[in-house]
Formats: structure tokens, C-alpha cells, sequence
């Protein structure tokens, strides 16, 4: 899980004033320039941690550390959101998480209750993020921690970011909450819910009451620092999330998306279905999500769903984690139609590079379809007739090779 951060300036200050109880001069060097030799940059950074007071029994744990080539690897091709919202779906929620969610709310029933009364923040959601993240901590991730940190801090695609994670992470060694040799995520993320080094310093609470924060190996520890973090992000207390509704054949699929909200009532007008009677009732703003278009499943997602996008900014991983969650709570599997596939990689990469010579925006050509290629597919989709549901079809792909 890769999780946004203040702006630089404010996660450094947040960094170092844990780690010292004065402000940081504004004549330190961070951040350490990236690329050249991993070697000078360890010295540098080094260099630089010794003058801002990070002590030298930690300073000589950063002379252990390797460049861990798998890690820029696995940063340049994440894969699974390249699949289709069917296809990972149906892998992340699976009778065992569903099953095993339920057991784990009812074992840790005290804590639970305790966070969820205290932030009105149902206990579904936050096991939902438990099994996505590492099957409730049997898959917490084989990287060197400390080898993953400095490869993305030396790295220039995020330096800054992962500079103040690499130094979040000396701290919390130091702190003796994690070891040097800890393992984890490509990315640096630590624990059973896969929280940043910087989060950690943040939100970490100690859930079982032993004095120490061990988000690897204490299940109450991890669900209470989960609370405290998703809480923190605005979670609007005991408000819905997600709803799976149905639409009508000739339902104006152009109004689904990102940006296009209506209140409830205006759904209902439109022709939305199978919206509970609460939420009917209470009436709040509302989008309408077509992750694999408009044969696929359809949701409403509500205020609360935005703070699943700033856990991960994944479209895919988001409805998916969103939907785990109402699963979890006892909802019925979503219904579908015979929604087409997803194209493949190469076929994605050449349509965003079309719609590229076209004049639109869709970020990176990285064969994922994210938020701007889905904006700029409806565009088109409503230039050449077809369903504007923001989902590239096969023919839609070949009859945008003619324009």
C-alpha cells in the first residue's frame, strides 16, 4: 500500500521533531541529490543525518544497507492494476477473507468496539484493509526494509518522498520499534496493514496495552494504528461508504464518474435502483462508479469512499477494498452482466497514445487505465457514438485507430 504524505517541508519538520526537540536549520542539505553512485549517496545522506542530530549507533546501520535492484523492478510494473475490476475482485475478496474478517472482529470484539465507538468507523472497514493488505499479517513481504527506503530515497522518480521515509524508518529503529534486518513491502511499507515509516511515527498506538508499538506482530496494535490513521484522513463518522445499485438498459451511463456527483434524489430521478431506504432517507451527494463500465457493476459512492482513495489512490484497489468491507458486513456478492474484458498492456499503451495525438491527457503511457485515459475514453466515446461509460471495448479501440 502506498499511501500520500504531507508536502515535503511539513513531513520533514514532522520527522525531525521526533527525532529533536529544536527546529531544523534551513541550511541542511536534505533533500540529498539522487542517482550517481548509491554509495556517495548513502555517505551524503549519512553525512546530512549526522548534522541534524540522528545518532551515530544509528548512522552506523545506513553502511549495512544495499541497493535493492528487484524494488525499482517491482516500481516500474504494478501489475494487478492492470487487471480488470472483475478479475481482481473476484481474487481479493474470496471466502476467506470474508469468512476470516468476520472471526477476527469477533476475537478482538473489545477493540474493536472501543475504536469504533470512539470514531464511528465501522470495524469492517478497517478489517478490510487488513486482508487486502497482508491476509490479516500472513503476507507482510520479504524486502529489507531499510535496502527498500534508501533504493527509492537514491532513486529520482520520488526522492523526496522516500528520503523522509528513510529517515522515518532510522527513527523508528532507534525508538526500538522495528529492527534494522525488518522485512516488509517493495515500497518500505511495515506491519499487517503496510503503513509508511512516516505514518507510523504518526498514528502508531499501542493496542494491547504491552508498551511497546509492533504493528508486525500484534494484531491490537495494527487495528488500533489503522483506526487512528483512517480516522485522521476524515473518515465522517457512522456515514455509509459504498452501495452496489442497478441501472436501467437506457440509463444515461455519461453521468457516471469522478467529478460528476448528484444528490440521492437526483439518482433516483436519473433511474438509479436498489438504493437502501437510509440512505434514500438521508439523501447525501453521491457518484456514481462503472469500474468495468456499463455491463459491468455499478456503485454509489459516498463522501466516506474518498478516504479509501487516500489510503491508495488505485481506482481498482479502491472500489475492490471498498466492496471487501460491505462484503465483510453482510452484504450479497455484486451482480453483473457479461462485461467485457480489459485490453491487454500493449493495446492500452497504444490507445492512450492515440488519444495523446488527439489532444487529451491521460498521464503516463503505462498501459493502466487510470482516472485521465478513462476521462479522455467517455470524451471520445461520446464523439463516436458509442456508450460513454469511460470502459475501452475492443471495437471502441479499433474504431478510434480510424480518427
Amino acid at each position: 500500500m502506498e499511501k500520500k504524505i504531507p508536502s515535503k517541508i511539513l513531513a520533514f519538520i514532522l520527522v525531525l521533531t521526533h527525532w529533536i526537540a529544536v527546529p531544523i536549520s534551513a541550511g541542511n542539505a536534505f533533500p540529498i541529490s539522487c542517482g550517481g553512485s548509491f554509495k556517495d549517496f548513502l555517505n551524503n545522506f549519512s553525512s546530512e543525518a549526522a548534522i541534524i542530530g540522528i545518532p551515530e549507533t544509528t548512522l552506523e546501520i545506513i553502511g549495512k544497507i544495499k541497493q535493492d535492484q528487484k524494488v525499482l523492478i517491482y516500481d516500474r510494473s504494478q501489475k494487478s492494476f492492470k487487471m480488470s475490476f472483475i478479475d481482481f475482485a473476484e481474487r481479493a475478496v474470496n471466502d476467506y477473507r470474508i469468512k476470516t474478517g468476520r472471526k477476527k472482529i469477533q476475537k478482538y470484539s473489545k477493540l474493536f468496539n472501543e475504536f469504533e465507538d470512539r470514531y464511528g468507523i465501522p470495524s469492517e472497514v478497517i478489517t478490510a484493509f487488513w486482508a487486502m493488505e497482508t491476509d490479516f499479517g500472513a503476507v507482510q513481504g520479504k524486502f529489507n526494509t531499510l535496502n527498500s527506503l534508501a533504493t527509492l530515497a537514491h532513486d529520482c522518480r520520488r526522492t523526496e518522498m522516500f528520503q523522509l521515509e528513510f529517515l522515518a524508518g532510522l527513527k523508528l529503529i532507534e525508538d526500538n520499534q522495528i529492527d534494522p534486518d525488518i522485512k516488509g513491502a517493495w515500497a518500505g511499507e511495515i506491519g499487517q496493514v503496510q503503513m509508511l515509516p512516516t505514518d507510523i511515527l504518526r498514528f502508531g498506538k499501542d493496542g494491547n496495552n504491552d508498551g511497546n508499538i509492533d504493528l508486525k506482530n500484534s494484531p491490537e496494535d495494527a487495528v488500533a494504528t489503522a483506526f487512528e490513521l483512517v480516522a485522521h484522513l476524515g473518515w465522517r463518522a457512522n456515514e455509509p461508504w459504498l452501495d452496489e445499485v442497478v441501472l436501467g438498459r437506457h440509463f444515461r451511463f455519461e453521468e457516471a464518474g469522478f467529478g460528476r456527483g448528484r444528490s440521492i434524489e437526483e439518482w433516483v430521478s436519473l433511474g438509479v435502483k436498489g438504493i437502501p431506504a437510509s440512505i434514500i432517507n438521508s439523501n447525501p451527494n453521491a457518484e456514481l462508479l462503472l469500474p468495468q463500465g456499463h455491463n459491468g457493476p455499478s456503485f454509489l459512492a459516498y463522501s466516506n469512499y474518498d478516504i479509501f482513495l487516500k489510503w491508495n489512490d488505485s481506482f481498482i484497489y479502491t472500489v475492490t477494498a471498498a466492496y471487501l468491507a460491505k462484503r465483510i458486513q453482510g452484504t450479497k456478492p455484486f451482480s453483473h452482466m457479461n462485461p467485457e474484458g480489459i485490453l491487454d498492456q500493449d493495446d492500452m499503451i497504444i490507445l492512450q497514445e492515440k488519444l495523446v495525438k488527439l489532444g487529451e491527457d491521460v498521464g503516463k503511457l503505462d498501459g493502466i487505465l487510470g482516472a485521465k485515459t478513462r476521462q479522455a475514453v467517455r470524451k471520445w466515446q461520446l464523439k463516436t457514438g458509442f456508450i460513454a461509460d469511460s470502459w475501452p471495448t475492443r471495437n471502441f479501440f479499433q474504431v478510434l485507430q480510424s480518427y
